[in-house]
């Protein structure tokens, strides 16, 4: 019941983050255009400041994609393998995932310790914060591949219904 409670709280955190990473995405696109062609002075920090919102509404999306399984994927060895070998298929790939993300958090963290001093070029700040994006989103998708694969294992499936 905690780990559900905890889940759910981590998974409504995680779309509200979202949500937010997006409204402020169009405020500063919304700007940037108002400032540019009606002020005729554009704003010089509004391009950066929404590439870096997108690289983290890229990450965290991804991470809320892995929750939801809304990646792309092939269904058809859903369609033709049995319960018990598609329930057996699921597993090893999360489990190939799971490697794959732990090489990405561990050099992502690894990559915050090298660029720390670097300044990004208009906002002049550390270039740690668009970053951190790929080990957190990678952290929050190892999680989320976690939890399909204990509910593989034990033979149940997650709800895909999104809640805010």
């Amino acid at each position: 019941m905690f780990f559900k409670t905890l889940f759910e709280t981590m998974d409504r955190c995680i779309n509200w983050f979202l949500a937010l990473l997006m409204a402020g995405m169009v405020v500063i696109v919304s700007a940037q255009v108002w400032y540019r062609f009606i002020l005729n002075n554009p704003l010089s920090w509004s391009e950066e400041a929404s590439r870096y919102l997108f690289v983290w509404i890229s990450f965290m999306g991804a991470a809320a994609g892995v929750r939801y399984q809304v990646h792309l994927g092939i269904d058809l060895m859903e369609k033709i393998l049995p319960a018990g070998s598609y329930r057996i298929a699921v597993i090893i790939v999360n489990l190939i995932i799971q490697i794959f993300l732990l090489m990405i958090i561990y050099w992502g963290f690894k990559i915050l310790g090298v660029i720390q001093f670097q300044e990004s070029p208009s906002m002049h700040i550390s270039m740690q914060y668009p970053y951190m994006a790929v080990p957190v989103g990678s952290i929050f998708m190892f999680i989320n591949s976690l939890r399909i694969t204990v509910a593989a294992i034990q033979n149940r499936t997650m709800d895909r219904e999104v809640r805010v």
